[in-house]
């Protein structure tokens, strides 16, 4: 799977996740799963909810970039919208 390494992954901020809970979200955004601890990226460039249908898929399995196994759901650091260059 290509995935941009143009983009620079964070972690959603504690209001985002909030407002996903309760069931908001940015319907025209890009979000990704990465490695909390390398940043290697595992999927770009999904909808919220299949991003976090493969973390479930991702559960226990171990980052080919460093070992661990802290995947989590983020958005592009370095874009307003998720869309970033390829």
């Amino acid at each position: 799977m290509a995935v941009n390494a143009n983009i620079i992954p964070r972690e959603l901020s504690p209001e985002e996740l909030e407002a996903r809970q309760r069931g908001e979200y940015d319907s025209f955004a890009n979000y990704l799963v990465f490695c909390r601890r390398c940043g290697h990226m595992a999927k770009t460039n999904m909808y919220v909810m299949r991003a976090e249908a493969y973390l479930d898929e991702l559960d226990g399995a171990a980052c080919p970039g460093c070992g661990a196994r802290d995947w989590v759901l983020g958005y592009p650091a370095n874009s307003r919208t998720g869309f970033v260059k390829f």
